[in-house]
């Protein structure tokens, strides 16, 4: 895996693993917007993992529903040695779901529809070396 660096006051360099392809382009939207760059969209939890491997990325922000068979909570506990923070996105309450992605320690939790002004504080303070509070 690529040696991760701080992205402390920085532009982030962000995956985004989601299969629903307007909410992908959305949130591409939105982080650009907020000047960061996404590095990568995929739609599995595959195409995540080898990304993560290939690229250095500061952030992820994970559908917890994927195509595939991996879910965004199994990409979430693949890349826990590598520390790459994750913020995860659903349209699911399960709470079952909730405390199974709760273990993966995200930085926050995002529910569909997306709050852009959520995001962007999200994105700021991951940008500027904070950790966000998970529940909002």
């Amino acid at each position: 895996m690529p040696d991760q660096h701080s992205p402390i006051n920085s532009k982030l360099r962000v995956l985004i693993v989601e299969d629903e392809f307007l909410v992908a382009d959305y949130l591409c939207d939105l982080i650009e917007e907020a000047g960061h760059e996404v590095v990568a969209i995929t739609p599995s939890g595959e195409q995540a993992v080898a990304c993560l491997e290939q690229k250095v990325i500061d952030l992820a922000i994970l559908d917890i529903k994927l195509k595939g068979k991996m879910t965004g909570i199994d990409v979430a506990a693949s890349t826990r040695n590598g520390a790459i923070p994750h913020v995860f996105i659903s349209g699911s309450g399960d709470p079952t779901t909730f405390k199974a992605a709760q273990q993966t320690e995200p930085l926050a939790f995002l529910q569909k529809p997306l709050d852009a002004r959520r995001l962007r504080s999200i994105l700021d303070q991951v940008a500027g070396g904070s950790r966000p509070n998970p529940t909002g």
